[in-house]
């Protein structure tokens, strides 16, 4: 940004995007806010189609902040200038309608959430009130933190209980809940804030802001892909979009003909399998599918592909278009409203947000038979820099697999598969117009989010593949994954916002990437699509958009970087066949196109040794007896389908395995 203030700057970057910003008047270079808007235009729709993935990586970041940027402000009456130019309502109808009385009903979790940053010094007697065990210091962690650089302040708070969970979301809820049910004292840390359902804004700017890593702007090292988690009480559970899959077979046979891991073909696991079904209250039922789902299914009918209704952990007449920032109807199903509360409810656990732990403590031990043993944690309250200081029997990292990694590298933890075979299951997008008066009715952000699925038809559904899925795009998210040509390009496509109906991608990708730490200390995720998952989400692209062809789009399109916007009205078959060409020839790098992941796996996997995996079938890492991982890293692989399913009937498993660690190993 610095050298588009200058004219050398200009000049240059004006030059790798094959622009020619030079002049023969005085002065012959201008800075770019001194050049005329077509040729600002210029510039940037260079850096869309340079050659250099670098620049069009950059173009995409500052499309994609601006644009969200814009369309997510909101003027003191929490609205946004474009909103009513583009025929968009806002808040959720939950949400417009909101009364005080709606507010004041009691949330879920109870006084026994509790605010750490807002609690302050009342946290001690807080903890000390639900028969916590508070203590002026824990002496086995003094050398540790004086390593670390720890400073003793007034406002510290250690603490002394069963178990530590580190994450609140779909692992971390599901072990609260067993472990509290069988008498153990639990303390759920989540750096997040909590929001019960009267809490919920349902606006993009907020919600991104409050419930998201990063504020939703967490990327891959080069930015290639946008990393979506989540970042409040109840993890991704409380943004996701319902989709409930068992764990598929194949996948099941995979990780134990392939693996070793036998659990995956036993009753225990089935039997976990429907204990997570059962406490979700999962169902296959839709009232009503919204326009993005009916267009999905009738192209697909068309075309005579595979296609069928999503199970989803929200009744029937869940029609929600807002739960990407928190559910404002609390029908949605995530463990706030289930496994938290349970845990809760017995009077054992506490849920303390707002604590962002930095170090989980381990020492050597004569009583152990791993090289290590956990101790606890240490996390930050709030910004610091006060802390609280947790010792206990039994440590779960819960943290999800983009930051488990990163707590356990900078803990001191060595094994080279902390980290190593990330997955994200790579998605894409497609588009297809339907003005009104064709198509279904309804705006394509309104109802339930996913409710109809199709296989991508590439390969076996034994081999890895992809699914043809909806996703929710509100205007900033609209704005900032959609192509951008130019101002009255951008302005068309928002104006066309609530008619433009999507299908995503989503890759079960072979390939992998990492999770480290650098000098700082500071997370570095990369990730680039391999051959064989590009060819797959290709693949999927070009099977949406003759589904949307099929079922009437008069316009349709890619987010790939060229932003070419196909007519369909009048087009021959040879002119589709030669525009799918075209997509496929551009192909699905995540430099030439908007790529996301909403479901990273496999970053601390189970296995059968050290040499292969992070943790053992147990959940226990290698590493350190006491220490365990629950939540989507310890999958071997990706697992093709929404994982939430997957990755609670993994940590009910795990929990078992921390009860009998604990009845065996107590003191």
């Amino acid at each position: 940004m610095q050298l588009l203030s200058t004219g050398w700057g200009t000049f240059l970057l004006g030059s790798v995007g094959r622009v020619n910003t030079f002049t023969f008047k005085y002065p012959f270079f201008r800075k770019f806010s001194s050049l005329p808007p077509a040729e600002r235009e210029r510039v940037l729709q260079g850096w869309a189609s340079s050659p250099l993935p670098s620049i069009r990586q950059m173009f995409k970041a500052l499309k994609s902040i601006t644009a969200w940027a814009f369309y997510s402000k909101l003027n003191e009456h929490g609205e946004n200038v474009a909103w009513k130019a583009i025929g968009y309502a806002g808040a959720a109808p939950e949400v417009r309608n909101r009364t005080e009385a709606d507010f004041n009903q009691r949330r879920p979790l109870g006084d026994n959430h509790i605010d750490a940053k807002e609690a302050g010094v009342r946290l001690k007697s807080i903890l000390a009130n639900k028969g916590f065990s508070v203590v002026e210091e824990i002496d086995s962690f003094r050398a540790q933190s004086e390593s670390l650089g720890y400073r003793k302040n007034e406002g510290d708070i250690h603490v002394e209980c069963d178990v530590v969970i580190v994450g609140s979301g779909s692992g971390g809820g599901v072990m609260a809940a067993a472990l509290a049910k069988q008498g153990f004292k639990v303390v759920v840390l989540e750096k997040g804030e909590y929001f019960a359902a009267q809490d919920v804004s349902s606006l993009e700017g907020p919600g991104m802001v409050n419930m998201l890593e990063k504020m939703g702007c967490l990327a891959t090292d080069d930015g290639g892909v946008s990393l979506i988690a989540g970042k409040t009480v109840g993890g991704g559970t409380a943004i996701n979009w319902c989709v409930s899959f068992k764990t598929p077979e194949n996948v099941r046979n995979e990780w134990v003909n392939d693996h070793g891991l036998d659990m995956f073909s036993s009753e225990r696991y089935d039997l976990a399998l429907q204990a997570v079904w059962d406490r979700l209250s999962v169902q296959p039922d839709v009232d009503k599918h919204n326009l993005q789902n009916t267009v999905l299914q009738e192209g697909c009918k068309k075309l005579g592909l595979h296609y069928g209704t999503l199970q989803r952990n929200s009744p029937s007449d869940h029609y929600c278009g807002w739960c990407s920032y928190g559910c404002p109807t609390g029908k949605k199903q995530s463990t706030a409203q289930t496994w938290l509360v349970d845990a809760v409810d017995t009077g054992n656990a506490v849920v303390l947000s707002n604590c962002n732990a930095e170090h989980v403590f381990h020492d050597s031990s004569p009583y152990s038979k791993k090289d290590r043993k956990a101790q606890g944690v240490a996390a930050t309250i709030g910004n610091g820099p006060n802390r609280i200081f947790i010792k206990a029997n039994a440590t779960v990292v819960s943290c999800g697999a983009l930051m488990t990694p990163v707590l356990l590298l900078r803990s001191g933890f060595t094994n080279p598969n902390i980290g190593k075979y990330l997955r994200l299951h790579p998605a894409s997008t497609t588009w297809g117009y339907f003005p009104e008066g064709t198509g279904p009715e309804g705006k394509a952000y309104e109802g339930g989010i996913m409710t109809v699925y199709s296989p991508v038809a590439l390969r076996k559904p034994t081999e890895y593949g992809g699914l043809l899925e909806t996703g929710v795009f509100h205007p900033a998210v609209f704005a900032a994954f959609h192509p951008w040509r130019s101002g009255a390009d951008g302005k068309e496509r928002l104006l066309r916002h609530g008619r433009t109906s999507h299908i995503t991608i989503v890759t079960r990708d072979k390939g992998f990437g990492t999770v480290k730490i650098d000098k700082e200390r500071d997370a570095v995720f990369n990730y680039s699509i391999s051959a064989y998952d590009e060819e797959s989400l290709l693949a999927g692209m070009v099977q949406s958009l003759r589904v949307f062809i099929a079922a009437g789009a008069v316009e349709v399109g890619t987010h790939q970087l060229d932003g070419e916007r196909f007519n369909v009205e009048g087009a021959s078959t040879s002119d589709i066949e030669a525009y799918l060409a075209r997509v496929k020839r551009r192909g699905a790098k995540e430099s030439s196109i908007q790529m996301a992941s909403a479901h990273q796996l496999g970053s601390c996997r189970m296995g059968t040794s050290p040499a292969t995996s992070a943790v053992d079938p147990k959940g226990e890492m290698w590493e350190a007896e006491g220490l365990f991982v629950g939540d989507g890293s310890v999958l071997p692989t990706s697992s093709g389908v929404n994982p939430m399913v997957t990755i609670q009937s993994i940590a009910y498993c795990t929990a078992d395995s921390v009860v009998q660690y604990l009845r065996k190993y107590q003191v």
